[in-house]
């Protein structure tokens, strides 16, 4: 369905007909005639409907804007965050939000009632979609909003503003994803393995690579990134490459890793530092951070190795 179709029908806007029947017959005719007479009498009995017909919605006035955005969190949890900026004097009722873009493969929404007082903002957060990957850049976004101004109806988008990039980044990330796992599986161990013990303890992270069997393409593992929480053993990243070929052989990137900081709030406090970017360019043109995520057990075993050769057990 076209988008703008699609915003109409949101905003409620249709096309009524009116059904017209032709070829009366005289009976029928004569019916209606008598009918007539017969409701004559009553006439003056009916007394005419006064209501007003309810006013259309309006479009959001101007002091009415959106921004779409992402916290780290909502990066993990795979959330899109949208704020709307109350900038009247009125109170605002939300009764429906709806996120438009050719870079979402569908339209995320939040439905109200929801209440932002009058010069106040108000951040809500919708499970994000898959992007589409057909048409890479096309990102322009928009945000619908359905509700009231006070007491005036309205309805119709909002100027939107995407200060970081979001959608970009979210288009470019899932797109990066869906063409590595196309051509390989590059999966973490279930465990750390390590050696030694307390301040000489030591230890390697074997990611798995599994080129898919039969899939073309290629992709380049030019470095993997440190973390807030690790770092290679001999410095910040460790600087390698590799060269994946769909249907190839199976292989092991070996990460002897070290603890980013020893920094007790580095590990009570830590978000993201159990996943490993890989920065990547795929063959089909698609390049940035493929991110590895731990499994339960290894952010475990990476927790408990942190602590103890940072000695903060």
């Amino acid at each position: 369905m076209p988008r703008a179709q699609a915003r109409s029908r949101r905003r409620g806007i249709g096309a009524r007909g009116i059904a017209r029947r032709g070829g009366l017959t005289a009976a029928a005719v004569l019916a209606g005639i008598g009918g007539l007479f017969g409701l004559a009498g009553c006439a003056s009995a009916v007394t005419p409907s006064s209501s007003p017909a309810p006013a259309p919605a309006a479009e959001p006035p101007p002091a009415l804007t959106a921004s779409v955005l992402q916290s780290r969190q909502d990066v993990v949890d795979g959330r899109l965050v949208v704020q709307v900026d109350n900038g009247t004097d009125e109170p605002l009722e939300i009764d429906r939000l709806v996120v438009s873009s050719p870079a979402l493969g569908a339209e995320p929404s939040v439905d109200g009632p929801k209440l932002i007082a009058a010069g106040r903002s108000v951040q809500y957060r919708m499970d994000l979609p898959a992007p589409t990957c057909d048409d890479p850049g096309d990102v322009a976004t928009v945000v619908f909003l359905e509700g009231r101004v006070g007491e005036a109806s309205v309805a119709g988008d909002l100027a939107t503003t995407d200060p970081y990039a979001t959608i970009a980044r979210v288009q470019n990330d899932g797109c990066l994803a869906a063409a590595v796992e196309r051509i390989v599986g590059i999966t973490p161990p279930e465990r750390l393995r390590s050696t030694g013990a307390g301040a000489d303890r030591r230890a390697v992270i074997d990611l798995a690579v599994a080129p898919v069997a039969g899939a073309e393409g290629t992709v380049s593992v030019r470095q993997v990134l440190g973390t807030t929480l690790l770092s290679a053993e001999d410095g910040l990243n460790w600087p390698v490459t590799l060269e994946i070929a769909g249907g190839g052989a199976p292989t092991t990137i070996e990460l002897p890793v070290r603890p980013a900081r020893c920094d007790q709030h580095a590990g009570a406090e830590d978000k993201r530092g159990t996943i490993l970017p890989l920065e990547v360019v795929t063959s089909d043109g698609w390049s940035g951070l493929y991110e590895v995520r731990s499994g339960a057990a290894l952010k475990q075993d990476l927790f408990a190795y942190f602590t103890e050769r940072c000695g903060l057990g």
